[in-house]
């Protein structure tokens, strides 16, 4: 799906290796843009000199899924402002519209010259180039789906400490995760924010605050910050034994961001647990790859 092997339909397709359509392409670029508004990039630029007015039909049937042909025109997906933004987002890169298939979803290029479609079922990675990206549309090749990955574990709080301590277990697992993510450069986290909810009735957010880590080795931090969340906890009148406690690990919002957190004292879950989240641009490219390494290192470090 992602390499530039096969290049038959294409080829049938009327496309060769150097084609470019030049003012024909470019004219129907200056007409899509000011619709969305879009921005033409270079590897859009590129794509539609290209590729633009081919009409490329569906082969065989289908090497995973069912084949679909497309038309590579950027004024058959001009209107689609919304959901092609929403993979601009996803990615964190602009998007040019790059036409439609023949099912309807809307086809653009990113400014990693990666092809994306959009449908009612929501957004698909179809190749790392262009070129891969209609050919394994036509051949019915497997997509990426753009869907936010989850992984969460359950911890033993017995390997914390006191597993009757629920402050001292999640600071100590919060720390955990905080090795994983500096090790991993997923971001270096400065602090830790504590969120700690009554348990009884609807639940009160009773402290909602950040905790700095010290200098020098994670484990320096451990009992320092232990006594800083047992102090907040107690200063808001709040039994650690009768809350929820949830240790997350912040860091700068960017496409696909990891989010890390520890929560301990949940009901109906006896076991504290760690989540491992990102946003849909983490199912693609390097925070696909970020992602997957984190939860490999989660684990071996926590188990499975």
């Amino acid at each position: 799906m992602t390499g530039d092997t096969a290049t038959a339909p294409l080829t049938a397709a009327g496309w060769h290796p150097g084609r470019d359509v030049g003012d024909v392409a470019l004219l129907a670029a200056l007409t899509t843009a000011p619709l969305g508004p879009w921005e033409l990039f270079p590897a859009a630029e590129g794509a539609l000199r290209a590729f633009h007015g081919l009409r490329i039909p569906p082969t065989g049937p289908g090497i995973d899924v069912a084949p679909t042909g497309c038309l590579v025109d950027p004024t058959q997906a001009r209107y689609g402002a919304v959901p092609l933004r929403r993979i601009a987002e996803a990615v964190g890169l602009r998007v040019f519209p790059f036409g439609r298939t023949d099912a309807d979803a809307l086809l653009c290029v990113d400014e990693a010259g990666r092809l994306f479609c959009v449908d009612h079922g929501g957004a698909r990675l179809l190749g790392d180039t262009v070129r891969a990206g209609l050919t394994a549309l036509a051949e019915g090749r497997a997509s990426v789906r753009l869907s936010a990955p989850r992984r969460t574990w359950a911890l033993d709080a017995h390997a914390y400490g006191d597993a009757t301590d629920p402050v001292r277990v999640g600071t100590r697992a919060a720390l955990v995760a905080v090795y994983v993510l500096h090790a991993h450069a997923a971001f270096a986290a400065r602090e830790v924010r504590l969120r700690a909810t009554t348990l009884r009735g609807v639940g009160v957010l009773a402290v909602d605050r950040a905790f700095p880590l010290y200098p020098g080795p994670l484990q320096d931090s451990a009992d320092p910050l232990a006594a800083a969340v047992a102090a907040a906890v107690e200063a808001a009148g709040v039994r650690p034994q009768g809350a929820e406690l949830t240790f997350s690990v912040p860091a700068a919002p960017a496409p696909g961001q990891l989010e890390c957190a520890v929560t301990v004292g949940t009901a109906g879950a006896p076991a504290p647990r760690l989540v491992l989240a990102a946003g849909p641009g983490a199912a693609v490219g390097r925070p696909a790859e970020l992602f997957a390494a984190c939860a490999a290192a989660f684990d071996q470090q926590v188990g499975p």
